[in-house]
């Protein structure tokens, strides 16, 4: 393995032993703070030094180069949520990546909860449990899921902005989140919590408990835990009457017909505006394209049962207003359970030697909910044989049938549809008969640690340590529809005793049943079982890590001590995921997982050093070489400064050089089953050639992609069909467009600049004001080409059919549409994220007024927020800053009074507002912009004795019931559920209450 002999030299080099540094802040109060408020203590002594998250040296946090913000226990007890998630969100500059809201259909990510800094996405996020590496999530990515920590458990969060890679390794691109647990801890504490919601759904019951002890003369210490919550689901219903709104933003149809689009509010000019947005997959069914169609068990058609609404004769079924609005019911927020335990301990081998272990283990279940499924004919599904293995041709292919029309002598046709049928019966149906589909998650988390620590050569520690999680889950997908059965069950016959059979002999001996498709509840049980499928994923993950290090001073120099931190770390990641039946869910309308079964392993070894150039200005240097099995040598590293003129003013800026290896997935991973849409390039040709259009953005001649949509031989076995004599070649609809691993892959690399500075002024006790720019820039980002871009660079390309993208299109050697793309990632993109933070906080008491107050303000402001990426002319770059979900601006402000037993603070979450696109005009009617949001939510607690500890609290999230902008379907940034997008608060106002005891 390349730089193999590197990593060896500086492994020999390198005595050092490790196991996860003591992370020992003490947030004043508890409350959020930025690591410098202790600024003004530049020549902090020894006795203050501890080890904070950006660095394995032990220090004053008055002299660190980095960016580090913490939230304290009391700002975990008065956020008013008990997701880790959700608190850890609040700060400015940390975005939600993925979570339960935005995964309601996720194949494999439904439920899970994590975050991304800078908006870089959670793969570039690394997240931490007491300093150590965190077992992932999600078996298609490193995500440490947030929602399998409990918040009872957590002391603290630190979070740190830029490139750490250097100190911890891979993925700490964008910065670290480190969830700081409870330890040495004595007593027994129960905390116990309810919610409710003024709107439906979400009540909460939460319950924490907390039992520790010292032993053996205080030699040790054992900390036990339990926690348990659960939450009930979000539902789309009237409550919450936008979730269920059936609009999307769109341009008005049908003027002056009987159904003007045009006279809903806003669109009478004709621009874009809310129009209806209904499905034309009807659960009674729609047959003959628009000829007949059943609502509410009503029968209609264009001939004697035509609808009494104006419209004119044989007009036929109508999107709007005969569609069917599928919204009401589905999950906004899926149904949470978690239960977990946990147990660490600690002891005193001898003075100067420590060993320590924990155990957590955590439970999560989680049930979103989608609407039925549906089909039409003409929907494709892999052939099976008898044993479910697919039928495939000569060359391998895949073999595709699909789904009928259903015969003209069909028994179960009503009068209705047989008014209107000419031959044979096309269909389009939603299955509502089948439930609703659903996704059902069972995970099991389990993380534990092993560790000995001790001190020795004058103040130098060291420590060594091992760790070892594994993830189990299992996804239920259910309710989908089994097609081939669907086929067979759609061919009937008579059974020669009065009733019906399915034709085909051998789906007759598997239990197949005549289904009739005709009316709402026209499906019975028995037909609903033969077609239904339901789908099973497992995935498991492992992690084993092992870690030495030491640290300590490595001599005086006349600006004080020069200290340095080395050590080695070895971590091996392995995924497994099975379970999907093989070929048969080809054969279903669920997405298919491929199985896998991958590893890798990496060594690391690591240098930090700490060099006092006076004392008032010190250097920090650092350095990692890491050896992968997948990309090979791997260098990492940083140096910073801070400089402090006076006591109440420093300087600090650090430059980093980062790295992220390839996820397990986008390494090994074999094609995931997904779906795209995808106009194709060679849309209306005909036979000589005319009829095509370049696609936006090329420079390609209508003459070379007509040529190379001539040559293939599926377009030319198209026009050879007499039946499609004179007509044009046409596809633009819905493709397979698995996502696949590619095994080329290299490492990301990511460069980091920050500079800030530091106030506390004395004349102002109490005020400290930190402002910090920061601008992370990625180079060889993983991901992938679009279907549509692919399908475009390929056709249009003079050396067509001689290049990489032609090569993962696949099409129908009959009718020659494209069947499939597949996506493989690459080293294709670039990012570029520029900002600046400032954190105030100041604390006060007023003459005369009892008690203190206490101010805190973090806010972020974005420069830049850029997207380079492969287009059809080349590399072009998106800016997306200022678009929903990407606003220029974001505070969290604090306010609080304390007297005594008393504790009252107001939180406000402001995050500006954007545009759906920042490529259409302000005068353009297609723009579509939301103002800022911003959510308040109280707590107040009360302590009614301290020997034991009673306290009691309560407090109102989102004080003022605000749900946030209505976002639909046809935006950048919308969706069909109208009301999850990052702006909005789908729980509307809550009202919590809860007690806290300690003995």
């Amino acid at each position: 393995m390349k730089k193999r002999l590197f990593l060896t030299t500086c492994t020999l080099a390198m005595s050092a032993v490790y196991a996860a540094p003591t992370f020992a802040q003490d947030a004043t109060n508890g409350h959020s703070q930025d690591s410098q408020q202790g600024a003004s203590s530049a020549g902090a002594s020894e006795t203050d030094a501890i080890v904070v998250t950006g660095s394995r040296i032990r220090r004053s946090d008055a002299t660190s180069a980095i960016p580090l913000k913490i939230l304290g226990r009391e700002d975990i007890s008065e956020s008013g949520t008990t997701s880790i998630a959700e608190i850890v969100q609040e700060i400015p500059g940390v975005d939600s990546d993925i979570s339960p809201e935005s995964s309601n259909t996720s194949v494999q990510n439904s439920g899970i909860s994590s975050v991304n800094l800078r908006r870089l996405g959670s793969n570039r996020t690394l997240t931490l449990i007491d300093g150590r590496r965190a077992i992932s999530n999600a078996g298609n990515g490193e995500r440490v899921s947030l929602s399998t920590i409990p918040a009872g458990f957590v002391e603290s969060i630190e979070v740190t902005t830029g490139g750490a890679s250097a100190i911890y390794g891979s993925d700490a691109i964008a910065g670290v989140v480190n969830i700081i647990l409870k330890k040495d801890w004595e007593g027994f504490e129960a905390n116990l919590r309810y919610l409710a919601p003024e709107r439906s759904g979400d009540n909460e019951i939460d319950a924490d408990l907390t039992w520790g002890k010292n032993f053996a003369n205080g030699r040790g210490n054992i900390l036990v835990g339990a926690s348990f919550e659960h939450q009930r689901a979000i539902y789309a219903d009237s409550t919450r009457p936008e979730s269920i709104a059936a609009l999307t933003w769109d341009t008005p149809g049908y003027a002056g017909a009987f159904n003007d689009e045009s006279v809903f509010p806003g669109c009478e000019s004709g621009g874009y505006c809310f129009t209806p947005s209904l499905s034309s997959y009807l659960p009674g069914g729609r047959f003959e394209s628009d000829d007949a169609w059943n609502i509410g068990g009503v029968w209609y058609n264009d001939k004697s049962l035509l609808p009494d609404d104006g419209r004119p004769a044989s007009a036929g079924f109508e999107t709007y207003p005969d569609g069917f609005n599928y919204r009401p019911g589905q999950t906004l927020s899926p149904e949470y359970l978690m239960a977990s335990g946990a147990v660490k301990l600690e002891y005193e081998l001898t003075p100067s030697v420590n060993v320590s272990a924990s155990v957590m283990y955590t439970y999560n279940y989680t049930r979103a909910r989608n609407s039925s499924e549906a089909a039409i004919y003409g929907d494709e599904y892999a052939r099976l044989d008898a044993n479910g293995n697919a039928l495939r041709d000569s060359n391998g292919n895949v073999i595709y049938g699909e789904l009928p029309q259903i015969a003209a002598n069909n028994p179960f046709i009503p009068d209705a549809v047989e008014e209107t049928r000419s031959g044979t019966v096309s269909w389009y149906r939603r299955f509502a008969e089948l439930g609703w589909d659903e996704k059902i998650n069972f995970r099991d988390t389990l993380r534990s640690s092993l560790a000995l620590n001790g001190s020795a050569w004058g103040d130098w520690q060291w420590q060594v340590s091992g760790t070892y999680g594994t993830y189990k889950q299992h996804q239920r997908d259910t309710n989908e529809i089994n097609l081939q059965n669907l086929a067979y069950a759609l061919v009937v016959e008579s059974d020669g005793a009065g009733g019906y059979q399915c034709v085909d002999a051998t789906a007759r001996s598997q239990g197949c049943v005549p289904i009739d498709l005709f009316g709402e509840n026209s499906i019975t049980d028995d037909m609903a079982n033969y077609i239904r499928y339901n789908a099973n994923l497992y995935q498991k993950r492992e992690q084993i890590t092992g870690l030495a290090s030491a640290n300590g001073t490595v001599l005086q120099l006349p600006g004080g001590p020069l200290k340095a931190a080395a050590g080695l770390e070895y971590r091996r990641e392995y995924q497994k995921t099975w379970g999907q039946d093989g070929d048969v869910i080809m054969a279903t309308t669920s997405t298919g997982v491929p199985d896998i079964e991958a590893h890798f392993d990496v060594v690391e070894a690591f240098a930090e050093l700490d060099i006092p150039i006076t004392s008032r200005l010190s250097l920090q240097l650092a350095g990692r070489a890491a050896d992968y099995s997948t990309v090979g040598g791997v260098f990492s590293y940083n140096a910073g400064g801070s400089w402090s003129p006076s006591s109440s003013i420093r300087f600090r800026a650090q430059y980093s050089r980062s790295q992220r290896a390839p996820t397990l997935t986008e390494f090994f991973s074999p094609p995931r089953g997904d779906y795209d849409s995808v106009r194709d390039p060679c849309d209306g040709l005909m036979p000589d050639g005319s009829g095509v259009t370049a696609p936006a953005g090329s420079n390609t001649s209508t003459a070379v992609l007509a040529a190379n949509c001539l040559a293939v031989p599926g377009i030319q076995a198209y026009f050879a069909d007499p039946a499609n004599a004179g007509q044009p070649f046409e596809f633009d609809g819905s493709i397979r467009g698995p996502n696949q691993g590619n095994n080329k892959l290299k490492e990301e690399t990511a460069d980091t600049y920050t500079a800030g500075v530091v106030l506390t002024p004395k004349i102002i006790p109490g005020l400290s004001l930190i402002a910090d720019y920061y601008q992370i820039r990625v180079r060889d980002a993983i991901g992938s080409i679009s279907s549509q871009l692919t399908a475009d660079l390929c056709y249009t390309a003079d050396n067509y059919p001689d290049n990489r993208f032609c090569d993962v299109i696949s099409r129908n050697s009959q009718t020659g549409t494209i069947s499939q793309i597949i996506n493989q990632v690459e080293n294709l993109d670039s990012y570029l994220t520029e900002g600046v933070d400032v954190t105030f906080n100041y604390d006060w008491a007023i003459s005369g007024i009892p008690g203190r107050f206490g101010a805190n303000l973090i806010y972020t402001h974005y420069f830049r927020d850029e997207f380079t990426y492969q287009g059809i002319a080349g590399l072009e770059t998106e800016d997306s800053l200022g678009e929903i979900g990407k606003p220029t601006d974001e505070f969290r402000l604090k306010l609080g009074w304390s007297d005594r037993n008393i504790r009252i603070s107001w939180t406000t979450l402001y995050r500006s507002g954007g545009v759906d696109d920042n490529h259409v005009a302000p005068t353009d009617s297609e723009y579509f912009k939301v103002g800022g949001q911003a959510y308040h939510n109280l707590y107040m607690s009360y302590t009614l004795r301290n020997r034991p500890h009673i306290k009691i609290y309560g407090g109102v999230n989102n004080v003022f019931n605000d749900l946030g902008p209505f976002i639909p379907s046809g935006l950048n940034y919308g969706s069909s559920r109208n009301i999850v997008s990052a702006l909005n608060d789908l729980d509307g106002r809550e009202f919590y209450v809860g007690a806290r005891f300690r003995f």
